[in-house]
């Protein structure tokens, strides 16, 4: 199924396998339609990245304005480098003592706060996120999760369960009892909007009616889950797993739920 015709690229550019359509067909056959595309009428196929830039088949270049991975820019050559040189000389797990483990978890938490002095490194961040509710709800021995509207934390079972954009679409699926929904701090499409004289406080009183909502059923929100940015279906939105201090007082509790929106808007 190789597409003969195209020659291929050299100078540092891409080979192409099969044609576009090809590529099409055989990700229908072989890839879970789970796995969703950008633009699906029509797709885009990428096949190199330089920089801030990606290109398609056609060397068109694009704008990478959505890429979370590539934090430093695609193809940076000082990352290329650095994973050369690991991978001719280690790949491994962390079951083992290696000094590069522990100068990196060193030189990060240099630059932390002096309590934040221990690391857990993860793959991906649905593995951060299910870890970080672990703790949190082994530490407190609470449950309850309060999440914004349209939040997605990852694809884990524990993480669809407090994602309204996932587990609103599970035909079984609906809002488990544990899991309190608040309106997302947005200020252009949401319930308080640019014209409201203060959208954070209004937003952080919807997080303080569900706090007092869910302790009148007895039950306990878990300590602070925190992101910084969610996909909603071709934009990008702001929102925070915004959770109470049990030892502030309400007032301040709210008060510091209105730095997390106002931290989310602007």
């Amino acid at each position: 199924e190789t597409d003969s015709s195209r020659a291929p690229e050299t100078g540092g550019m891409a080979t192409e396998l099969f044609n576009k359509q090809q590529t099409i067909q055989l990700r229908h056959r072989h890839i879970g339609p789970s796995c969703k595309v950008f633009f699906s009428k029509d797709p885009l196929k990428i096949i190199r990245a330089q920089g801030q830039y990606m290109y398609d088949e056609n060397d068109t270049k694009f704008l990478d304005c959505i890429n979370n991975v590539a934090h430093v820019g695609h193809s940076h050559p000082d990352v290329v480098q650095a994973a050369v040189r690991q991978m001719e000389l280690l790949n491994t797990n962390s079951r083992f003592l290696h000094d590069n483990l522990v100068q990196y978890a060193k030189q990060l938490t240099a630059t932390l706060s002096p309590k934040l002095s221990v690391c857990y490194f993860v793959n991906s961040g649905s593995e951060a996120n299910d870890l970080a509710l672990r703790l949190a709800r082994q530490y407190t021995g609470h449950q309850d999760i309060i999440t914004l509207d349209h939040a997605y934390h990852g694809h884990l079972t524990s993480l669809i369960d407090i994602s309204p954009y996932k587990f609103r679409e599970l035909p079984s699926g609906g809002q488990k009892e544990f899991v309190h929904v608040a309106p997302s701090p947005d200020i252009y499409r949401g319930r308080y909007r640019e014209d409201h004289p203060d959208p954070a406080s209004a937003y952080a009183g919807e997080v303080n009616l569900l706090i007092q909502e869910a302790q009148k059923k007895g039950r306990k929100v878990c300590r602070p889950l925190n992101e910084t940015g969610c996909a909603v279906v071709d934009e990008y939105c702001p929102y925070r797993i915004l959770l109470p201090n049990p030892k502030l007082p309400r007032s301040k509790q709210v008060f510091k739920m209105c730095l997390f929106f106002h931290s989310s808007l602007t």
